[in-house]
């Protein structure tokens, strides 16, 4: 029959896809879940580092949309540099509302020290010998290239320990000559360098967050770029076209198909865009699974018309209508009652260090042994502690708990702290009301500077009966600041019953559901965080919910 020209070949394309989608990361198997039918409206934030979302709000601002995947970008430049832990906070923060998480990285080249300039730097040329250099493992330059890779593996780390997952973009555009790591094509050229900054971060730092995607750019000569510069299968997840009318044409059949032959049952994406794409044009291409707006430059070529109505279409996500990514991102912290032992003045003030603020902070007198303690209303299993420090950190320092604000127990204790970077502090495993941080002996001739204490965990008692998916599918977006969706388990009926209790236990809500997803208003809750008690008779699910 005439038709099992098409049908069959996509009965095999769909099995494969859903053989494949079974990976370890939630955001990529979504990714897998959407190709085909949606896109994902993404947007990229370059520099400054010091306001990591300022293009994200733009496109709200004009769309009344936020992009269901946020970009940034670690840079090249001091100041972008030396606020890469604003940018990564930013990230974590995103993840936590549920939005896709996409880095790159205009980084320099192993000739020159970290930063450097846009041009004659990150746009530059390394001879062929320098490039040999390069891709040789234990050569000076190999080694500079390491050295520079051990500097974000650190930020990586951070947000691996937190739960994030990061499609990870490095040397974008590979068939670019404009950049330094570009324009080289065959198994020793760009993919070459590709595959070992691959392995590295992950066989030798142990990264395990990472979704790489492959990326290049739409030239005419795209067709044997997929071929030329492919650093083999096992090396990426994604495969995205930088889409900038290269070749003198926009979203072309020709792009399109092209790039499916390359990726086989893998998603593919829109990796950067100044045009973004009509619904009519995903329509016809239903493949993409996002599209990434380059920064500014989307506000230049696109009306704020045709920007909502591309935001506002069906086959369009946004990141209200992202699934998020479970209820262990939620700060028990936040928002909640503290006491210190000394306050410099009253504009750092202990509270500012649970207001999910990191241009806020909490500093104390300039003495040692000095304590924050957060009162977290009810007793939670806690499973970690965050630390995000101010230039004036802890040397030396102590976590720790209780159940009645009076007898403490010390989980970790920390000395010889060398640096400002976070402390994310894993495997806590035990039950308390009350965090302290007892800081000790400080780094410099100030007091003890934080910019946020974060403590992570699940409600105390029994185990909600229930399996992980059933877990992570309950309410999104989470955070929320009016309105939470809430999902029914899959193996349900359409009846269920919510309540909505506070931190110590008390039912402030209750709704009978019978719909599969309802929508929920939570406008009239105050900040902080809430419990979500989902039951049928049954079986129950609970999950922690973060009002803002």
């Amino acid at each position: 029959m005439h038709y099992s020209r098409w049908v069959l070949p996509l009965v095999a394309w769909l099995l494969a896809a859903a053989a494949q989608a079974q990976t370890p990361f939630t955001s990529l198997n979504y990714l897998y879940s959407v190709s085909g039918r949606q896109t994902v409206a993404g947007e990229h934030n370059r520099e400054p580092n010091t306001a990591p979302a300022v293009q994200t709000k733009r496109v709200y601002a004009a769309t009344g949309k936020y992009p269901g995947l946020w970009s940034g970008d670690f840079l090249f430049a001091q100041s972008d540099v030396s606020s890469r832990w604003t940018m990564i906070n930013e990230a974590k923060a995103q993840w936590a509302r549920g939005a896709l998480i996409n880095l790159m990285w205009h980084t320099c080249p192993p000739t020159q020290p970290e930063p450097c300039q846009w041009s004659g730097g990150v746009q530059s040329t390394l001879s062929d010998a320098q490039w040999q250099e390069l891709v040789t493992d234990g050569t000076p330059l190999n080694n500079n290239w390491k050295a520079r890779l051990d500097g974000i593996a650190g930020y990586l780390q951070d947000l691996e320990d937190s739960g994030v997952e990061v499609m990870f973009r490095p040397f974008h555009e590979m068939n670019q000559a404009a950049f330094w790591w570009g324009g080289r094509p065959g198994p020793f050229g760009t993919a070459k360098l590709y595959q070992l900054t691959h392995d590295y971060l992950k066989n030798i730092k142990g990264l395990t967050n990472l979704i790489w995607v492959w990326d290049v750019q739409d030239f005419s000569t795209l067709p044997a770029d997929l071929l030329s510069y492919n650093p083999g299968n096992a090396y990426w997840d994604v495969l995205a076209l930088d889409m900038y009318y290269s070749d003198g044409q926009g979203y072309t059949m020709a792009k399109y198909n092209a790039l499916l032959n390359a990726a086989g049952s893998k998603p593919i994406a829109i990796g950067e865009c100044e045009v973004l794409p009509s619904a009519t044009v995903l329509a016809a291409q239903p493949r993409w699974s996002f599209f990434m707006g380059w920064a500014e430059l989307v506000f230049n070529s696109n009306s704020a018309a045709s920007m909502q109505s591309l935001f506002t279409a069906s086959n369009v996500v946004t990141r209200d209508e992202m699934p998020g990514w479970g209820g262990t991102s939620v700060n028990l912290a936040y928002r909640r009652p503290v006491t210190v032992s000394t306050a410099e003045n009253s504009t750092h003030a202990g509270s500012l260090a649970v207001d999910d603020d990191r241009s806020t902070r909490w500093s104390s007198a300039y003495a040692d042994n000095q304590f924050i303690t957060v009162d977290l209303g009810a007793a939670y299993n806690l499973s970690r502690v965050y630390l995000a420090w101010e230039a004036a950190y802890a040397q030396s320092y102590q976590v720790q708990v209780s159940a009645d604000n009076a007898t403490w127990t010390t989980m970790r204790t920390v000395q010889g702290k060398s640096s400002a970077a976070p402390d994310n502090l894993t495997n806590l495993n035990t039950t308390a009301r009350y965090v302290r941080l007892n800081c000790l002996t400080r780094a410099t001739s100030y007091g003890f500077s934080l910019l946020e204490l974060e403590v992570y965990g699940a409600p105390a008692g029994p185990l909600a009966v229930a399996t992980r998916r059933e877990q992570m599918a309950v309410g999104f977006p989470n955070p929320t600041s009016n309105s939470v969706y809430i999902n029914l388990p899959e193996t349900w009926s359409t009846i269920g019953q919510l309540t909505i209790q506070d931190s110590q236990g008390r039912t402030v809500a209750l709704y009978h559901l019978n719909r599969r997803t309802t929508q929920v208003n939570v406008s009239f809750l105050a900040e902080g965080v809430y419990h979500l008690l989902l039951t049928n008779g049954q079986q129950q699910v609970r999950q922690l919910l973060l009002k803002k």
